[in-house]
């Protein structure tokens, strides 16, 4: 069965964009599109396994739209922001609001079906540079906590993982980086979220950092 995709762009031209690299995978399906933030908000409800949305909408941001959809309960939808926004309080506020991926729009349509994918098992896609704020940010936090329980529940590769994956890397080329699969690259993701009790690279970024399994 393939995942439900909810696309939120102003720009008909990169709705289309999107769209085009939703269609060429295998595993995804267009449920809907959106052109504003109220449109979003009918939407919200609909049963899509990921939004791809854009941050600079009409009538608001779409960091509202991620608040909004973290704040109810029940299934919880993938959120991969798609953005010309690469300011640094825009990606913070975004990844910290719930964001499970950042990507700035310069990316290929066809990656853009493969890194929703990867969300949708784990990978949770950050560009190098978003990556790159997180981490200055986590550098800005008050003393870095002692390495805990966590360091002992991770293993040896999973730890490796996590670096790579706080450097901003694809589960597509953690998996070269490791000579697996990317398949098993999300099973792998999927197991340090378990162990680390979080959602989304951001979170697994901020846990490890005050864990001080991140070494910077």
């Amino acid at each position: 069965m393939k995942a439900g995709v909810v696309i939120v762009e102003d720009d008909p031209i990169v709705a289309a964009h999107v769209g085009r690299g939703v269609a060429a995978h295998d595993g995804l399906a267009l449920v809907a599109t959106a052109a504003t933030l109220a449109e979003a908000r009918s939407l919200a409800h609909r049963d899509a396994d990921i939004f791809i949305l854009d941050l600079g909408l009409p009538d608001g941001s779409g960091i509202e739209l991620i608040e909004e959809i973290r704040a109810r309960g029940g299934r919880q939808p993938k959120i991969l922001v798609l953005s010309v926004l690469g300011d640094q309080d825009t990606v913070l506020a975004a990844v910290l609001a719930g964001a499970d991926g950042y990507l700035l729009k310069d990316v290929d349509s066809l990656d853009i079906g493969q890194q929703a994918a990867d969300a949708l098992t784990g990978g949770a896609p950050l560009s190098p540079s978003i990556a790159a704020y997180v981490l200055r940010h986590l550098r800005r936090q008050e003393g870095r906590a002692k390495p805990d329980e966590a360091e002992a529940v991770l293993s040896p590769r999973e730890i490796e993982l996590l670096q790579l994956l706080a450097r901003g890397y694809s589960n597509k080329a953690a998996a070269a980086e490791f000579g697996i699969s990317p398949h098993t690259i999300g099973d792998h993701v999927k197991s340090i979220y378990r162990k680390l009790r979080v959602t989304n690279r951001g979170e697994a970024m901020v846990q490890a950092f005050r864990s001080g399994l991140l070494h910077l």
